[in-house]
């Protein structure tokens, strides 16, 4: 493979997303463009220097991608490397040579009008659009020193990243209340397993819980999950057991849908 490189700059949490754009790119580019991904397993192998590598990758890429979400906008290492990519930049097109391209992509919830400076200044796109898809992957095939028509299915690429874009949202506060409600994988499977046997609207019996829980499960009805989840307090009051607990009976009411929707992805990452 040549010396064309280009630096995909994410987060950890997005992590599909990235491999899913590399993927993308390289099949595109045929072989002649290696796109960085620090997660990816391959640009920066086991034992290897990884800011060394990191640095590295900065410095010689033709190219830089930035995956910017609502989280992923508030951390320093995207803002580092875009910093270092500018100045690169900058620097190239002072000395009388072509300006590398430098593409924040907005993807779950983040938007081109939301976007921070400096991010701001440069030519965002939405990723789940497949007219800014294909001009973001023309202006790469030009820093590369590619030419002719582009393969890429669009389409199916946006409609791939609008999946994920689910996953990295809703799918999230799905997360964050399974696990306010479930502590361990075992819990996990009993819930997915009472979707799996009802459709529809299902009931989730949670029993007696600490006010601290019944409050975290509230405010994700009121917020995130607002118009998909339904909670029902009954019995406010104090239980003695073991300890003394202040808290109530609590069942959420939900769409089966909404966990079986997102039950590949809660599981692989749950661990007890």
């Amino acid at each position: 493979m040549s010396g064309k490189q280009i630096f995909l700059s994410h987060i950890h949490e997005e992590r599909e997303l990235a491999i899913l754009i590399k993927t993308s790119l390289e099949n595109e580019f045929g072989g002649f463009v290696n796109v960085f991904v620090s997660s990816d397993g391959v640009s920066i192998p086991a034992g290897a220097n990884f800011l060394k590598r990191i640095e590295d990758g900065l410095m010689d890429c033709v190219g830089a991608i930035y995956l910017i979400s609502p989280l992923s906008v508030e951390r320093n290492w995207i803002n580092f490397e875009l910093g270092a990519v500018w100045v690169r930049s900058t620097m190239s097109v002072r000395a009388g040579k072509e300006e590398l391209p430098t593409l924040p992509v907005c993807h779950s919830g983040m938007t081109r009008s939301a976007l921070p400076p400096p991010l701001n200044n440069l030519n965002a796109i939405d990723a789940n659009q497949s007219s800014q898809l294909s001009f973001a992957f023309r202006s790469l095939q030009s820093a590369v020193g590619g030419k002719g028509t582009l393969r890429t299915d669009f389409d199916r690429l946006a409609n791939e990243i609008a999946g994920l874009e689910s996953i990295y949202t809703l799918g999230r506060h799905v997360e964050t209340l399974l696990r306010t409600i479930t502590p361990n994988r075992a819990g996990l499977a009993e819930v997915i397993g009472h979707c799996q046997k009802n459709s529809g609207i299902v009931t989730l019996e949670l029993g007696f819980i600490e006010n601290d829980v019944v409050k975290q499960v509230q405010s994700l009805e009121t917020k995130e999950l607002n118009g998909k989840i339904k909670v029902h307090i009954t019995n406010p009051g104090t239980s003695f057991g073991t300890s003394v607990r202040n808290g109530a009976e609590v069942r959420i009411a939900l769409e089966s849908e909404l966990i079986l929707r997102f039950k590949d992805a809660l599981l692989s990452k749950w661990q007890d």
